[in-house]
């Protein structure tokens, strides 16, 4: 029991330098973890979208062409001068979509980045070596961004750079959109990888590859804007590759430069010397021919050079009931198996218009020793079935003349030994569709260009750039009341400061006591 009248034992008083001293060293000590943190998060980092539809990632086909033997065997590495002025509203997402260009392609991309208002003699500098009108301020008025795949791109440009030298201006990748009906515009989406892509494989190929168009049989008018040649024309030329119409019926033989061969709706047979010429170029080596058919409506002569081959248009007409009702839109899945439709297995689209099946022959005994081997692309939903009595009042399925689901509606045709590394340059490639509509401008779908392009890049030769393509960045509006807004700002203006002012006593009152 401590003794009452014992004098009080001496509190011992607060050293505050030694307080003060500590506190001096955790908050250095947090100041330099914080610089170490910020420097190794700098350059190890992991990046990830997490975007729901992955929106702000390159698509694979981007990815497929950074990392294709062309860019990565390059000796010098193509630029990329992104010259934006810091006012314009894309500008930062320009340059981080650039900077991601050159971390993918492992360097063969190098970036220099220029505001053309703030760097007048670096943008004359620019001018004067592509070639551009300085004097009427194009680098200063258009915000642009140049690719450059010379061999030298230090070197002062001449004409003959001009194929391998690329101009993609703001204009063209955004999209605008009247503001409620008012002379305003606003951005309503943003295509910047998908006219990068294309200006750079175009800059790296220069010349486009040409293939040609039979326009004498094909029911696309040529002629007419906003058709579904109008949307086949853009898809290739997005690929650097030029469809050039001609007509079958003024070629002595195809051209000893085409790189493919597109038969699109025929309505038109292909007479006996015709034929002869579609297989003359089809037994040269590395031949490509795409054939889009409409149901019902294949020609007997091309008829019978298909299904040589291994594919047979059959003539029905895909459908499905529902109810008392015939669907004519065809819900089809990607069939796995194929390398150049990876990036599409298992996924799902649908083909307006109408569409017959094909039969594909595929492991066909008397096909392989013809080394020819078809594949089925992509086949329709297990309800659907061939309907080969269509003009009937009340169509049914009958297990004796229609055909059962699933059906296909896509398949290729590889002639000659693809898998031998030795032979696979000159084989022989097709793709058939049996739907002449899927490129309609009105029922225009994203995975059915994607499609459309990735056989293009297969038929020509770039399986690394066969995947899905890019995507458009959209712009969205959030409807706000009054009240809301005024909500908004008051919790920004006043709460939240407060909220940090009344934590930041209670930790100051706390370390006090």
């Amino acid at each position: 029991m401590p003794d009452p009248l014992a004098p009080p034992a001496k509190v011992r008083s607060l050293n505050r330098w030694s307080i003060g001293t500590l506190s001096v060293l955790q908050i250095a000590s947090l100041l330099i973890i914080a610089i170490m943190a910020n420097f190794l998060g700098n350059h190890y980092y992991l990046k990830r979208d997490l975007s729901r539809g992955e929106d702000y990632s390159l698509s694979r086909w981007t990815i497929g062409l950074l990392q294709s033997e062309p860019v990565q065997s390059r000796k010098s590495p193509v630029k990329f001068i992104v010259a934006f002025r810091r006012s314009t509203p894309i500008t930062e997402r320009v340059r981080a979509l650039a900077e991601e260009y050159a971390r993918l392609s492992q360097q063969k991309i190098v970036i220099e980045r220029l505001d053309p208002v703030r760097n007048v003699d670096r943008a004359l500098q620019i001018a004067e070596t592509y070639n551009l009108a300085a004097n009427s301020g194009v680098i200063n008025r258009d915000d642009l961004v140049i690719i450059d795949a010379r061999p030298d791109p230090d070197a002062q440009a001449t004409k003959d750079d001009s194929a391998h030298i690329r101009f993609v201006t703001q204009e063209q990748m955004v999209l605008y959109e009247n503001n409620d009906g008012k002379s305003a515009r606003r951005m309503s989406a943003f295509r910047g990888e998908d006219m990068l892509t294309t200006g750079l494989l175009s800059a790296i190929e220069g010349k486009p590859r040409t293939v040609y168009f039979l326009a004498d049989k094909s029911d696309f008018q040529t002629e007419v804007e906003g058709n579904a040649w109008t949307v086949m024309r853009d898809c290739l030329l997005s690929q650097n590759i030029l469809p050039a119409p001609v007509k079958m019926s003024e070629l002595d033989q195809i051209p000893a430069d085409a790189a493919g061969l597109i038969i699109a709706a025929p309505r038109y047979d292909f007479t006996s010397e015709e034929i002869a010429k579609l297989n003359d170029y089809w037994n040269r080596p590395a031949s490509n021919i795409m054939v889009i058919l409409r149901a019902q409506q294949t020609p007997d002569h091309l008829r019978a050079f298909l299904r040589e081959h291994g594919v047979t248009p059959r003539r029905d007409q895909i459908v499905a009931a529902k109810g008392k009702n015939l669907i004519y839109r065809v819900d089809a899945a990607f069939t796995p198996g194929f390398e150049f439709t990876r990036d599409f297995w298992g996924k799902s689209t649908s083909f307006d218009g109408i569409s017959s099946s094909l039969e594909v022959r595929e492991g066909a005994e008397d096909l392989i020793n013809r080394r020819i081997s078809p594949f089925k692309l992509l086949e329709s939903a297990p309800h659907y079935w061939g309907e080969t009595n269509p003009t009937a009042k009340e169509p049914s399925f009958s297990e004796i003349e229609d055909r059962a689901g699933p059906l296909t509606l896509a398949a290729a045709v590889i002639r000659g030994a693809a898998s031998d590394d030795r032979f696979a340059a000159k084989a022989s490639r097709m793709v058939v569709i049996s739907n002449g509509s899927f490129l309609d401008p009105g029922a225009l779908r994203t995975e059915n260009v994607d499609f459309f392009n990735a056989c293009a890049n297969w038929l020509v030769g770039r399986e690394e750039m066969s995947g899905t393509g890019p995507r458009k960045l959209g712009t969205y509006k959030l409807p706000l009341m009054a009240s809301q807004s005024t909500l908004i700002n008051r919790i920004n203006l006043f709460f939240l400061p407060a909220a940090i002012l009344l934590m930041s006593l209670f930790i100051w009152n706390a370390r006090r006591a």
